[in-house]
């Protein structure tokens, strides 16, 4: 009689595969560690010329398209000096712990819905966990930062980009386009940054396509098993828009979560509570593991992951 608790030849590959993929994730997280000296030492020519070409483009007012190589081995197109491009050029990831939650939840046939694609980090890496059975469904509504993204995953059989915006309802609604180099910050409202800084900013102002995470699932008949959103303070009106994928199909869901300063949205807490309210557990990554998270009133800058009940 077979062993219940054995694990069959298929699971014992993927754990050897994830753990591999983890193993790659921390020789680049290796990388950034330390003081800046430690850090030149293990990139010496990497490291020193991208941050001149950073401190150039920034004084010129210039942008520099580059490739950046992923921890995976895959290469990414990204621009210089923004904030996120220089940083997957020099370390080959972003965000280590939602990288990691990523790794840990999506596995091969899924369907992903990447919900504030940006340049399409996100994307390849779950384009690459998914495989050929599985589907990656980005959503970048800006219109700058989409050409970047489509360049990075045009040739992924397995990528649906769609140049429109998650929202809580189908309709057209404002955008704020802070330019290329602050292209991370693009909102449907004010940028997640200091009031010091947004200040200096002078935003480009469109009408963006929006559609709700329901409609989009009915009228192509998915079944999403994992939800990305970053949405820079719009996950709660997402959220609204996605009642029906909550609860009818409960795929699991990660929250980019920060209060900057408050506005004419509802902050991170009310996002997380309207998660637990839909029978969502609250996880964050903690001691190289998966831990419950104690729901908190505010938030500083991290990234959860909820799993239905």
């Amino acid at each position: 009689m077979p062993d219940p608790t054995a694990v069959s030849p298929s699971q014992d590959s993927l754990q050897r595969s994830k753990s591999l993929l983890l193993d790659q994730l921390e020789q680049h997280v290796q990388r950034n560690t330390g003081n800046r000296l430690q850090r030149t030492l293990r990139a010496p020519l990497r490291l020193p010329t991208s941050k001149a070409l950073e401190k150039y483009c920034r004084m010129t007012g210039s942008t520099c398209k580059l490739q950046a190589r992923l921890f995976w081995d895959e290469h990414m197109n990204v621009v210089f000096p923004e904030i996120v491009s220089c940083f997957l050029y020099r370390y080959g990831f972003f965000e280590p712990d939602l990288t990691r939650i990523v790794i840990h939840s999506v596995n091969p046939g899924d369907v992903v819905f990447d919900i504030g694609t940006h340049f399409g980090y996100y994307s390849l890496l779950a384009s690459h966990l998914v495989g050929l059975q599985g589907q990656v469904h980005s959503f970048e509504p800006t219109q700058h930062t989409y050409e970047v993204v489509r360049s990075n995953v045009s040739t992924k059989g397995n990528v649906k980009l769609n140049n429109v915006a998650a929202w809580s309802e189908t309709t057209q609604l404002k955008f704020k386009d802070y330019g290329m180099t602050m292209s991370a910050f693009n909102s449907l409202y004010e940028a997640k940054l200091e009031d010091a800084v947004a200040k200096k900013l002078q935003p480009t102002e469109y009408t963006v396509s929006a559609i709700s995470i329901d409609e989009y699932v009915e009228t192509n008949r998915l079944k999403p098993t994992f939800i990305k959103i970053d949405a820079e303070n719009a996950e709660h009106d997402i959220l609204l828009g996605m009642k029906r994928t909550l609860n009818d199909i409960r795929p699991l869901v990660t929250l980019e979560v920060g209060d900057v300063k408050a506005g004419n949205y509802k902050d991170s807490a009310s996002a997380v509570r309207l998660l637990i309210q839909h029978g969502y557990r609250a996880k964050e990554w903690k001691d190289n593991r998966l831990c419950d998270h104690s729901p908190t009133s505010s938030y500083l800058h991290t990234n959860l992951l909820f799993v239905p009940e």
